[in-house]
């Protein structure tokens, strides 16, 4: 025992060494300096880990903000709200459109110009959500701020829950293609974005105080529904209920249910729309639907409701004339669609659009470009939310003469006509 004990006492050192059997140091344990051994690194790869780690912490610099986070979506909203709040800080200087129209008679333009479908109208193309999409927030108050610039045709893209949660509506954008990759950081309700029109929009007993002193707290205001995806009859259904709940007071008259009224629009006076909401929808519910007797334009066979930009540009210039006769009875949008790569941006010209008699040219209020500081100067939309078309465009109304008064002569008086002259009456 003692023998054993003085053998491996002798193999002692007086100094600290690494013992070569532990796998982690065996690069250490031999000369470093030749980068020989087959565990060791060069220096090279120290190197590369350093550039791997700072590549790392940039994109998680630039990602973790888009994250869907409480936070991350507070700290969106009040940076899209501190940058757009310049549109409410400019809604006192606008101008009504009974002013405008009052402006118009001073010019000496007759009543009889002023059908409805003879203005152009200003129009935000994402009503409910602050874009770009990727880290996009959907919000009321991008629903009150669109209001404030002047815009009354508001474009909201409805979506569908799944069955868990009854196919219920909200306000977002998806992913082309997708109905459930949702690329803003966020979605509301569709309700929420209705009460949001319904504080904000006009005047009203669910209207905010300032709001019933605004000047467009009368002006016709229309609401596209464009549903997207798959939704179903709980779907439409939804959405009736949160029109009911908000728009009801302001509804037209029940001749316009189901679309019944579109061919009579045009040549209606927009004086008839003071404190009406027009409500307009990309697809028809199921017949029986509730939601059929909110929805006053929708769909038709002869006249495309909808065009995209691209489609403006490529109408033979001898269809011209047939594209303007029939927007002129018939309203029409053009807008990107939210889906494709340009969607977030203004990239093509209004005045296209505009060119044939489109009332409804949607631009993006959130990409403050120069396409759209010409639409938002003050002779087009800057100052006025309205713009009358050149005459070329415009449907004259005409109005019935009325019934000439009967000849007083004949007045029946108390039920005994007088008796024409040579005429004798029996006793």
């Amino acid at each position: 025992m003692s023998e054993r004990m003085s053998v491996k006492a002798a193999d002692l050192k007086s100094f600290p060494t690494i013992n070569p059997a532990l796998f982690f140091a065996v690069g250490a344990a031999t000369d470093m300096a030749t980068n020989s051994q087959v565990l060791g690194l060069p220096w090279y790869a120290y190197l590369f880990g350093v550039i791997i780690l700072i590549g790392c912490i940039t994109i998680l610099t630039k990602i973790w903000p888009t994250v869907e986070t409480p936070a991350n979506i507070r700290a969106r909203l009040r940076h899209f709200t501190n940058m757009y709040n310049k549109y409410g800080d400019q809604r006192s200087s606008r101008k009504s459109l009974g002013q405008y129209l009052a402006d118009l008679s001073a010019q000496g333009i007759p009543d009889t110009h002023f059908a409805l479908t003879n203005f152009y109208v200003a129009s935000a193309n994402t009503a409910a959500t602050f874009t770009p999409m990727r880290d996009g927030i959907s919000s009321p108050e991008a629903v009150r701020l669109a209001l404030a610039a002047g815009c009354r045709y508001l474009d909201m893209s409805i979506w569908r829950k799944n069955a868990e949660y009854n196919y219920a509506p909200f306000v977002a954008e998806m992913d082309a293609g997708s109905n459930w990759r949702r690329i803003t950081m966020n979605e509301i309700t569709f309700r929420t974005a209705m009460d949001a029109v319904a504080q904000y929009g006009m005047a009203g007993p669910a209207a905010t105080a300032d709001i019933n002193e605004a000047p467009y707290r009368d002006d016709p205001l229309f609401i596209m529904l464009r549903f997207m995806g798959k939704p179903r009859a709980q779907t439409f259904n939804e959405v009736a209920h949160a029109l009911h709940s908000t728009i009801e007071p302001f509804r037209l008259d029940f001749t316009f249910n189901n679309a019944r009224g579109m061919d009579r629009l045009f040549k209606t006076p927009i004086t008839q729309f003071y404190r009406k909401v027009i409500i307009i929808s990309n697809i028809y519910p199921p017949v029986g639907n509730v939601l059929n007797d909110y929805i006053n334009i929708g769909p038709r066979s002869s006249t495309p409701l909808e065009m995209l930009p691209r489609t403006v540009l490529s109408i033979p210039e001898g269809n011209r004339a047939q594209f303007i006769a029939q927007i002129q009875q018939n309203f029409t949008v053009v807008r990107n669609n939210m889906e494709e790569p340009d969607g977030n941006a203004n990239t093509w010209d209004f005045k296209a659009a505009h060119a044939i008699g489109v009332h409804f040219a949607a631009m993006n209020y959130w990409d403050q470009n120069d396409k759209l500081a010409a639409y938002r100067s003050p002779d087009m939309f800057g100052v006025s939310s309205w713009k009358m078309k050149p005459e070329h465009m415009r449907y004259i109304i005409v109005y019935a003469k009325p019934p000439d008064m009967p000849n007083p002569a004949l007045n029946a008086r108390d039920g005994k006509p007088a008796a024409p002259p040579s005429i004798q009456l029996p006793g």
